[in-house]
């Protein structure tokens, strides 16, 4: 099975996990999350982000979301992508989460699809007469 880690500004990422763990009404073992803070040493960071994806990594790879494209936490994942083994997306949302975590026996890059598909489908302007 595919792995997932979230490296995201502050808290944002936790607070992902938890609404996902809410609708699946439990914790998922394969996903962690890694706070990037303003005071943080990324050298450190950098540390704990290789050991999640080392402890994600059952030999189907590892999916990485960050929140901002251009921004500390992408910076940093930059580094651990090993193409079709770890991979970043960026933009995260409870979407693309609740995708991937739904998605059983597919490949990584198949996962990946389907959590853009599933981005972009769930970016709506919301009409009050619908």
């Amino acid at each position: 099975m595919v792995g997932y880690l979230l490296v995201t500004h502050g808290e944002i990422g936790s607070s992902l996990a938890d609404c996902v763990y809410h609708i699946f009404n439990k914790k998922i073992s394969r996903l962690d999350c890694i706070s990037i803070n303003p005071t943080d040493d990324i050298d450190k960071k950098k540390i704990a982000i290789s050991q999640k994806i080392k402890k994600n990594n059952s030999g189907d790879g590892v999916i990485i979301f960050t929140d901002i494209i251009g921004a500390t936490p992408c910076n940093i994942l930059k580094d651990f992508i090993i193409k079709n083994k770890v991979e970043v997306l960026t933009g995260v949302n409870a979407a693309m989460l609740i995708k991937a975590l739904s998605s059983k026996n597919k490949d990584l890059n198949n996962i990946i699809q389907d959590c853009i598909e599933a981005a972009e489908e769930n970016i709506l302007q919301i009409d009050p007469n619908d």
